[in-house]
């Protein structure tokens, strides 16, 4: 994660121009709220069920989580569950990218607003919280802007 507070219009050039290797970076109050992430195809907001489910894992109140919680609407080709944001937050920790700790900082607002750009090498991979498959890559994107967001956190 890059300590450097990116402005919207870095955002946006980083997006015009993704750079070689997916990032994550530290963004500008009110960037996450100022980006089209809800260009087609359609995110869907996260249930109630769904959202303390992520509560649960990151161990904190469902309260405390900032925002609006979003995700690409697909299921796992192998065991038919509904992606959430739980899927990306458990491979992030399986895979050593983030911390459960630092997600919970980051999902609840107490560390700023953080948003990881897609690089030219694809983006990073999600397991199903479920059956631990790998969700393909052309399920889980299919072409949209964000694959999830938050009022603190996006992906796009």
């Amino acid at each position: 994660m890059k300590q450097t507070q990116l402005t919207l219009d870095e955002v946006l050039d980083h997006l015009k121009n993704r750079p070689a290797t997916t990032s994550t970076y530290r963004v500008a109050e009110g960037v996450i709220d100022a980006l089209p992430l809800t260009e087609l195809p359609h995110m869907r907001v996260m249930d109630e069920a769904e959202t303390q489910e992520l509560a649960d894992y990151l161990g904190t109140p469902a309260s405390s989580l900032k925002g609006t919680l979003k995700v690409f609407d697909t299921q796992c080709s192998y065991c038919g569950r509904r992606v959430t944001f739980l899927d990306f937050a458990k491979s992030a920790v399986d895979l050593g990218r983030h911390s459960k700790d630092g997600l919970r900082d980051v999902l609840t607002g107490r560390n700023g607003a953080w948003l990881t750009i897609r690089g030219r090498d694809g983006g990073r991979p999600v397991n199903c919280a479920q059956c631990g498959s790998d969700v393909p890559r052309d399920v889980k994107m299919n072409g949209s802007y964000s694959e999830y967001s938050s009022g603190s956190y996006a992906y796009a």
